[in-house]
């Protein structure tokens, strides 16, 4: 079966503790899993690689999220980090592991709450320039 590059993001409104503890967490499911892998953990300042807009953006909903729950309550160290997860799948369809990487943060997907630290995902197809040296491991 043939071997397909993807890449998972999940943003997260965590402190930098809290997104350390999470990016490890979601190490342990990839390791767990057995698929080749690179995950790293980048922080506000930095664009998406291919994109244009800062992390602030394009996961300004998390901040506004995490307000709503905590009215006039100052949000400390929180801030959007980024955790991001080259992988080497047999097949194109990385939802299962993305499900598994999303449960670190959200245990339980039928809460009625809101989670604890707010979190976006979304994966879709890598290419050979980022994670090709993933394909050679």
């Amino acid at each position: 079966m043939p071997e397909h590059l993807a890449e998972i993001r999940i943003g997260i409104y965590a402190t930098p503790d809290d997104a350390s503890r999470i990016t490890e967490e979601c190490g342990a499911v990839l390791r767990e899993s057995a698929v080749v892998h690179e995950l790293s953990l980048v922080g506000p300042e930095r664009t998406p690689a291919g994109g244009h807009m800062p992390l602030t953006e394009v996961y300004d909903e998390l901040p506004e999220q995490w307000r709503l729950q905590h009215p006039a309550t100052d949000p400390g160290s929180r801030r959007i980090h980024e955790i991001r997860i080259g992988l080497v799948t047999a097949h194109p369809e990385t939802a299962p592991i993305r499900d598994a990487l999303t449960r670190v943060i959200c245990p339980d997907p039928e809460h009625t709450s809101p989670c604890p630290i707010p979190w976006s995902a979304s994966s879709e197809a890598a290419g050979n320039q980022r994670y090709g040296h993933l394909l050679r491991s």
